[in-house]
């Protein structure tokens, strides 16, 4: 009796389950779909969107050059003139030096220097034809486009005051004013910023810029970018 007590009970338990399903009294929970990723922003859209530093906080040498380190200590950047090769940096006189060809336009530029960088994946000069020499480290942003490294015997001036093993000490590049990250700094057409990815410069009115850090170095053109 007992047997049959629970198999009618359990017959009975089933029509209810069925009548209810039909009669839509169950609800069956269904999972929240997953939310929508939100797009990486390119290089340039991260910087636009970069609270923006007054450019004469970064230009402790005066005149119209702002020159600044980065939080990391990684990179030093100053937003100049360029004209031949000759750069002026406040804050490295030996690349200012050099006979000043006038027949050459000077121009406004963005040069920086890395401790720590990845090397070119293209060599871009054959350094007097003797194809040694040409290492990565520097950069330099023009309205014509972007150049990443370039001929020299030894470390640049930012390597061998702030690169690995180096104290840093009371260096003219120790010394210069920070840009921290999250800021940009805009002067001469040119916007600067540091974030995650490394440095990000650009030339407004072209869209040329970069991005650098010591693992990865990219340039930057409108609507596109090359990783190097």
């Amino acid at each position: 009796m007992q047997r049959r007590a629970r198999a009618r009970a359990a017959v009975v338990g089933l029509v209810f389950l069925g009548s209810a399903l039909l009669s839509g009294c169950v609800e069956v929970p269904v999972s929240d779909p997953a939310p929508d990723s939100v797009p990486e922003l390119a290089p340039q859209q991260e910087l636009a969107a970069m609270p923006e530093l007054p450019a004469s906080e970064l230009q402790t040498y005066g005149g119209d050059t702002a020159a600044f380190l980065t939080e990391n200590r990684n990179t030093y950047c100053v937003i100049t003139t360029e004209q031949g090769g000759i750069i002026d940096s406040p804050a490295d006189p030996r690349l200012s030096g050099g006979q000043r060809d006038d027949a050459v336009l000077e121009v406004p530029a963005v040069y920086c220097e890395l401790a720590r960088y990845p090397e070119p994946a293209e060599v871009a000069d054959d350094c007097h034809g003797t194809n040694l020499g040409f290492k990565g480290g520097t950069v330099l942003l023009t309205s014509s486009g972007v150049a990443y490294g370039g001929c020299r015997v030894g470390m640049t001036l930012m390597e061998a005051e702030l690169g690995p093993g180096s104290d840093g000490g009371e260096s003219p590049l120790a010394r210069l004013p920070v840009l921290e990250d999250g800021l940009a700094v805009e002067l001469n057409g040119f916007r600067c910023g540091s974030a995650g990815r490394g440095m990000v410069c650009v030339e407004s009115e072209t869209g040329h810029g970069f991005t650098a850090s010591a693992d990865a170095f990219e340039i930057i053109a409108p609507d596109e970018g090359a990783e190097r």
